[in-house]
């Protein structure tokens, strides 16, 4: 650990670094998880089952691309081609799916009941691609207690992941921790405000009573919650991973 004066002379002489920071690295976006289920090689007719599919926008957009016939599931269907269905009990025979997608759900649901579900109904060979967003070692004991009420988030780590995937009976055939790469490139092409997010956070701080009173805590808490999902990620405190795991 630098010394104070240390520091301040680290400061006065760090323009090198900041230019060398301002660089992009280059990072992938949203769309690389499509680039993965490529590299799997599905093939037309295939069936896909979009787990926890919101609207079944990426539904839509895997039948286009890919020519696989899709199902979405959703516990609250948001579109008349949504499906209601959870990831603990799907609606499908056993060995009778090729492909799972699941994008950003697993952390509502409890992962050891789902993964035994995918391993089910998957046929042997076929696969489930899966994003997850994960605690790091860097998220504090009580932020990872608020965020969980927050964002109404079941209690699990990469280490419980990977033991249920285990135990399920699914083979890990790749992990790649993005890390801050998505939401690195997120600012990059201005899809993501991190500035507002950042006064979203402080005024819903500042104001709290006021704000509570007139919408109430758990609509404010909701919005706190989305918040700060993304600022924990750039913090390295939560970790996006994308899983791909192969029914043997």
């Amino acid at each position: 650990m630098p010394t104070v004066h240390e520091l301040y002379e680290l400061w006065a002489h760090e323009s090198e670094l900041r230019e060398t920071l301002a660089r992009s690295l280059g990072p992938r976006g949203l769309d690389s998880l499509y680039d993965t289920f490529a590299q799997l090689d599905p093939k037309p007719g295939d069936l896909l089952v979009d787990v926890g599919a919101r609207d079944g926008k990426h539904a839509r957009e895997l039948a286009a691309r890919f020519g696989v016939e899709t199902v979405a599931l959703d516990p609250v269907p948001q579109h008349p081609d949504v499906r209601e269905g959870t990831a603990e009990s799907l609606p499908f025979d056993d060995a009778s799916v090729d492909w799972i997608w699941c994008r950003d759900v697993l952390v509502h649901a409890d992962i050891p009941r789902a993964l035994a579900e995918f391993a089910r109904v998957l046929r042997p060979g076929g696969a489930a691609v899966v994003y997850v967003t994960l605690p790091t070692e860097r998220l504090e004991p009580r932020e990872a207690a608020e965020l969980r009420q927050l964002c109404a988030l079941t209690d699990y780590s990469a280490d419980d992941v990977d033991a249920a995937a285990r135990d399920a009976g699914l083979v890990e055939e790749s992990v790649d921790r993005l890390g801050t790469e998505w939401r690195e490139r997120m600012l990059e092409d201005n899809t993501w405000d991190a500035r507002a997010d950042l006064l979203e956070l402080a005024r819903a701080q500042r104001a709290r009573e006021t704000y509570v009173a007139e919408y109430g805590a758990a609509a404010l808490d909701a919005a706190r919650g989305g918040a700060v999902w993304g600022i924990y990620q750039i913090l390295g405190k939560l970790c996006p991973t994308v899983y791909v795991w192969r029914k043997p």
